[in-house]
Formats: C-alpha cells, structure tokens, sequence
C-alpha cells in the first residue's frame, strides 16, 4: 500500500476539517475550519485558502490563512502569502509578497504542535 505521493488531483477540494497532502494537486484548496498541512514531497498548483496550514512541499498559487501558517524548513512557495501569524524556517523558500494584516483576537489562537 503507498503513502498517497504518487497521487494526482485535478480540480477543486473544498473541506471543513483538517486536511492532508501527500501528492500533487492542480487546482485549488480552500478549508472552512481546521488545518491544512502539505507533506515533504507534496505539490499544489493553484489558490490555498484555510484557516491554518503547515507546509512542508511546494507551492506555486497564493496563500490565504486567517490564523496562523507554519512555513516549513523544506518548503517552496511561488505566490503571495496572506496571515495574521507567520512561522518561517530556515532554509524555506518564499518567493513573492508577505502581508501580515492585524487581527483583534477575542480568546488565544490554538496553534498546532510542532513536530
């Protein structure tokens, strides 16, 4: 049984609870609630828009969260980044333009664990 790295979507993913990339999506992501996290090795050629996000593959689109994205150590990102919180590793790779609005929080921000 593989781990999903050799799969192929094309087209749009629309989800309302966490979600994980193992292989390659054209198309775009958006998540109403939870976190959305690309594995080493991942791709995405298209728009990301979630709530939260951990990015350990590659990018090439915008990227829109509205509460925290982790940029990984072995990431590659070609697109416009949009987040009230950003983590950005050593060694990734952000080509394109960082905006960071501010956001009034009325309870703390649950951020996921670092592994």
């Amino acid at each position: 049984m593989g781990n999903g790295a050799s799969i192929v979507v094309k087209g749009q993913i629309a989800a309302s609870e966490d979600f994980v990339v193992t292989g390659r999506v054209e198309g775009s992501i958006r998540l109403d609630a939870g976190v959305l996290t690309l594995s080493q090795g991942s791709q995405v050629v298209g728009e990301i828009a979630a709530p939260a996000a951990v990015v350990n593959g590659e990018i090439q689109g915008n990227v829109v969260v509205t509460e925290r994205l982790e940029v990984r150590a072995t990431a590659v990102i070609r697109g416009n980044l949009n987040s009230p919180a950003l983590v950005l590793a050593d060694g990734a790779t952000v080509t394109g333009r960082v905006e960071m609005p501010v956001v009034k929080h009325t309870a703390p921000l649950k951020f996921p664990v670092a592994v």
